[in-house]
């Protein structure tokens, strides 16, 4: 999921550091679009990525720790089975670090759809402005 969220970051990069640095210092309405096209197809592989870590967390991993917990699990002495995914239950003793938190909202694979649609908005928001100067 990230090698792919990095792609489409130097792709952005690109668009913007190459027009800016290298260029006049001016985007144009088919630089915006082409930015807007990239950010499009980075949200929809995001959002793709987002639902497969749904169905791998909530899904499959939860199935096979359930499975494991009630034939190899012995919870009165281990305490209850938890699963890779599982956080909510995990992280309840953990003290707030300001090195280290989590926010289900803005989770990490959460971003790698939330990103790249702001990142969209922004560059209609660049073309619209660009193009009724």
């Amino acid at each position: 999921m990230w090698a792919r969220f990095n792609y489409f970051v130097g792709i952005e990069s690109a668009l913007i550091g190459g027009k800016l640095v290298f260029g006049n210092g001016e985007l144009s309405p088919q630089i915006a679009i082409v930015g807007a096209v990239v950010s499009l197809l980075w949200y929809i592989m995001g959002a793709e990525d987002r639902f497969l870590v749904r169905v791998y967390r909530d899904e499959h991993l939860k199935n096979a720790a359930d499975l494991i917990a009630k034939t190899m699990w012995n919870a009165a002495a281990h305490g209850p089975y938890r699963h890779v995914g599982e956080v909510k239950e995990s992280s309840k003793n953990l003290e707030w670090e300001f090195s280290g938190w989590r926010r289900e909202v803005i989770s990490t694979t959460r971003l790698a759809a939330w990103i790249p649609l702001v990142v969209l908005l922004a560059w209609l928001g660049i073309w619209s402005r660009l193009l009724f100067e």
